[in-house]
């Protein structure tokens, strides 16, 4: 009988480079104030029909891949402060652009220090959707993942989050 592991959300890790003009990523978690997050595919389909057949064929042509985010304000954090200054500053074009990277903490290859988990990184951009100054402040945005996926690995080392490519 197979050895099945339950995956469970905390092992489902996603980081944003919170400084893209810079050279080298730095990589925030989201998940400070967010309760839910998960990615719409949204396939891109063509469905043709042709007159010799009684029904109609269909090809995926590829994915328009979304996440939409409500986050609860928290200082500090760097996902919310590099938001914030996109909210803050009305940042449209090549500003609002960066990368994410899904991490899948529970396919690990090594254990400990020397664990080297799958990854796939792609370019993004982000859009502000609202900022809710209410009872409790939240900002909602939404992630547009940009271009085909870069598969490759994270390692984590010295406190920082290193993403190497797969050739």
């Amino acid at each position: 009988m197979p050895n099945y592991k339950k995956v469970t959300r905390d092992l489902i890790a996603t980081y944003l480079n919170t400084t893209p003009k810079v050279e080298s990523e730095n990589w925030g978690i989201v998940g400070v104030g967010i309760t839910d997050y998960g990615q719409d595919y949204n396939g891109q389909v063509t469905t043709t029909k042709w007159i010799i057949h009684k029904n109609s064929i269909s090809e995926l042509d590829g994915y328009q891949i979304q996440g939409d985010v409500s986050q609860t304000c928290y200082h500090g954090d760097a996902v919310y402060d590099f938001i914030n200054d996109l909210r803050r500053g009305a940042k449209i074009g090549d500003e609002v652009k960066t990368q994410i990277l899904d991490v899948d903490m529970y396919d690990a290859t090594g254990e400990g220090a020397e664990a080297v988990y799958k990854a796939t990184k792609y370019e993004c951009i982000v859009v502000i959707k609202s900022y809710a100054k209410g009872e409790t402040p939240a900002i909602e945005y939404t992630i547009y993942y940009n271009g085909d996926p870069i598969l490759g690995t994270v390692k984590f080392a010295d406190g920082k989050l290193n993403f190497t490519e797969t050739v």
